[in-house]
């Protein structure tokens, strides 16, 4: 497999199509190449990086409490303490340089464990200063928009971002003081949520360095759905309101319905029998109030057709969730769930069956083609 193993980047390669009279535009090198994001290690290693930052990070923070070099109490001190971290992070990433040795490595672990703490102490200070949730959260939102483009790695910005949309999410799930407008307010955020997904995970021209935005808001979806799935009442104490997953529903089996033609080459491929199909259980899946696994399956859809494991590895895993929670809030006797898991069970053999006869089970793209 050695001989398939290649060494070129951009640069290289555009050199080539230039020297061969397939690229005459002088300007396209400078902007394929303003589009690469430095070398970064693999999505495995990246993780265990920030595992193990994340861990530095909070070691370090706890030893300046013992130490009580930073008094937790004093909101000036902690925003002023913050950005001297922050600063400090993006200094030790200019120095580590992009050499894959040791020294770029610690200095690469270093500077992470120090924006972890930098911007835990910032928020916190924020919070404190605002004191309320919401604090938290435009701490959160102004110390991502400032470093976002300046700090270049990858699990920072979609850790980030992630975390500036889950604050927003929890706000809106238990704050009191907008229990007049809950549902309303979520709605509006799933609709955000939704969009900004869409754009970014399926618009061709989006830039690399917005890749851990949009992992930011599928991971938002799947954590939205999953607490829609897991609870049917928010608020403090005996002020829970109701919220009905309608709209959710609605969204996700339009968007689901959407992202089929998509993947198939355009909104005209949906009247293709397949396609016909597979729409019509999509509105059956939102009729009977699924939208996790409405979600799953879009994930799965969506990583499959982008290649991307990470989403189709998503979907598999919160997959048997979304079915347990189903299954476990319906509120009706364990005889009749076991008849729905039968029922179940005989609709996906009958349909195997009938993909097999239909030979759309073997070159799918071909047969919606047709």
């Amino acid at each position: 497999m050695s001989k398939y193993m290649t060494k070129y980047n951009a640069a290289n390669l555009l050199e080539q199509l230039s020297g061969k009279g397939l690229v005459t535009d002088p300007g396209l090198s400078d902007f394929v190449i303003g589009q690469q994001q430095e070398k970064e290690l693999p999505l495995y290693l990246r993780a265990l990086v920030g595992v193990g930052a994340s861990i530095a990070s909070l070691c370090f923070i706890g030893f300046l409490s013992a130490a009580d070099i930073i008094n937790y109490r004093h909101e000036t001190g902690l925003i002023i303490w913050g950005l001297i971290f922050v600063a400090g992070a993006i200094g030790l990433q200019r120095i580590a340089g992009h050499d894959n040795t040791v020294k770029h490595s610690f200095f690469m672990q270093s500077s992470f464990a120090s924006m972890a703490v930098g911007k835990t102490l910032f928020v916190f200070g924020i919070g404190q200063v605002l004191d309320s949730g919401w604090g938290a959260t435009l701490g959160l939102l102004a110390i991502t928009g400032i470093t976002y483009h300046i700090y270049r790695m990858s699990i920072d910005r979609f850790l980030s971002s992630f975390a500036v949309l889950f604050s927003i999410l929890v706000n809106i799930l238990w704050d009191r003081d907008v229990s007049a407008s809950r549902e309303l307010l979520l709605n509006g955020f799933f609709l955000l949520q939704f969009a900004g997904a869409a754009i970014l995970l399926t618009h061709g021209k989006i830039k690399r360095d917005y890749i851990p935005l949009s992992y930011a808001f599928a991971f938002s979806l799947c954590a939205s759905v999953l607490f829609l799935a897991s609870y049917a009442e928010f608020g403090y104490w005996r002020n829970k309101e109701l919220i009905h997953p309608a709209f959710v529903n609605m969204v996700l089996t339009g968007g689901l319905v959407a992202l089929f033609g998509w993947a198939a080459g355009g909104i005209e491929k949906l009247k293709a029998e397949p396609l016909v199909l597979a729409s019509i259980g999509a509105v059956l899946l939102g009729l009977i109030s699924a939208p996790g696994i409405l979600l799953t399956i879009g994930l799965m859809v969506l990583g499959y057709a982008k290649h991307e494991k990470l989403l189709i590895i998503a979907g598999a895993l919160l997959m048997p969730v979304f079915l347990w929670l189903y299954y476990y809030n319906l509120d009706i006797s364990l005889l009749q769930k076991s008849g729905i898991l039968i029922g179940s069970g005989i609709v996906l053999l009958a349909g195997r069956f009938y993909l097999q006869r239909k030979g759309w089970d073997e070159g799918g793209a071909s047969c919606v083609q047709k």
